[in-house]
Order: C-alpha cells, then structure tokens, then sequence
C-alpha cells in the first residue's frame, strides 16, 4: 500500500511538472488591446494583434517569455531571476524595468524601448551583437543589425492608453497601425501615396477608424471607400 501511494504521488508530481511546463498562450485579435499579469507579478500590456507565451510558473534561473506582435512590460524586480523576453529577432534581458517590445517577422520589424531600468538586446539574428539601453534609448533593426537611437517621442507608447500618435510616421505607416489598431483591411488604390501635412497629433483608437481617416483628410487630399465584397477600406 505504501508502495502504491509512492508511485502515486510520484506520478502525480511528474504530471503537475509537465502541465506547470505547459506554456500559456494569450493572443489580441486585430482591434482588440489587453493587460495580462504574469505569474512573478509583472505587468504585461499588448497591443493588436500580438501573441504571448508564458509558463503557468517560473522555475529555474530565468523568467523567460516569448512575444509576437507589440507588447509593454513592467517587470518585477528581482535580481536573482532575469526577465527574458525572447522574439524572432532578440532576446530583451531585464532585472526590473519597465520597456516596450515590437516584434513582426513578416514584416522583418523589431525594436526595444526603455522607458525606466536598464536592459540588454542580445541580436538572435547577428551573433554577438549586443546593447545595454539607458532609459529614452531604443534599438531598431535595420536588416539584420541593430540601431541605437534615442527615443524619438514618448507619444510612440500612448498605445496602452488606447492612443495611436501621427508624428514622424508617414501614410503607409500610419495605415498598417490602423489596419490593427482597427482590425480593419486597407488597400492603397493609387499611383503614389498620400502626403500628410501634419506634425503631431494623437488619434483615440475608440473613435474608430472613419473618425482617423477624417482626421487624415484634413491635412491631405486623399479620399475612402468600402469594398462592398468584403468591407475593405479602399483608399484613392
């Protein structure tokens, strides 16, 4: 009988490992935003269309995740256990901080921001290369290396507040935000593309999208249409 009840418990143990192991999977649709904490306490907010995976607990001597798509982190501190965000192109390491991380293999896209702390990209892409980021520092990559900048504009990250800031971003740009942002389809039908004459401004993701591309037009002489096949917003 004690024979039994060991084996038992013993297979009980090995099961729980294996579903403790088992990776937790969080996805945003297009148009959808979402605030996730993690099993260390650490704050999580991702952006539309992105993909998270995370274990049900952190064992060992690193807290890693992994993330497709644009998420913030505001991470617990813990010295003895770093936080690795790992993505396509770079893992992000942190001790406690907090940063933004975008990443989209398809579209060969990534960058680190660091709004507070100190992190370390290690290029998965280019062996060797690496960065320790200052706060207001960020990483892009160009190819397959690494550029360090300052940050542009903290309005870059009001995306966690459900704003899309305009500066800096041209029209094709600014139209692959909306396409998530909205979880809308966007064709550009039109021999060069739209010139904006704008230099900031914020647009409210809950107003919609025919609220941002009214605002667009205002400063521009582009005009839209839906598809009546199959909803999509056919820019002219």
């Amino acid at each position: 009988v004690i024979a039994a009840v060991l084996l038992a418990g013993g297979l009980t143990t090995v099961l729980l490992s294996k579903r403790l192991a088992q990776p937790v999977t969080v996805v945003t649709q297009l148009g959808e935003r979402s605030q996730v904490v993690l099993p260390d306490g650490t704050k999580v907010w991702l952006n539309a269309g992105t993909r998270l995976e995370y274990p049900l607990v952190f064992a060992g001597g690193e807290r890693r995740v992994k993330v497709a798509g644009e998420a913030m982190f505001d991470v617990e501190h813990d010295p003895a256990h770093p936080f690795v965000v790992e993505t396509f192109a770079c893992d992000v390491e942190v001790l406690g901080t907090k940063f933004d991380v975008m990443a989209e293999e398809r579209e060969g896209l990534f960058s680190a921001a660091l709004l507070r702390g100190s992190v370390k990209v290690t290029n998965r892409l280019t062996p060797g290369e690496q960065f320790v980021l200052k706060p207001n520092e960020e990483v892009r990559l160009a190819g397959r290396r690494l550029n360090l900048n300052a940050i542009g504009s903290m309005d870059d990250y009001l995306w966690t507040e459900g704003m899309i800031s305009i500066k800096g971003l041209s029209f094709g740009e600014l139209m692959h935000k909306f396409e998530k942002s909205f979880g809308v389809k966007i064709r550009i039908d039109r021999a060069r593309m739209p010139e904006v004459d704008y230099n900031h401004g914020k647009i409210r993701i809950s107003d919609g999208v025919d609220s941002a591309l009214r605002l667009l037009q205002m400063a521009s002489d582009f005009t839209y249409t839906r598809s009546e096949d199959n909803g999509t917003i056919v820019i002219r």
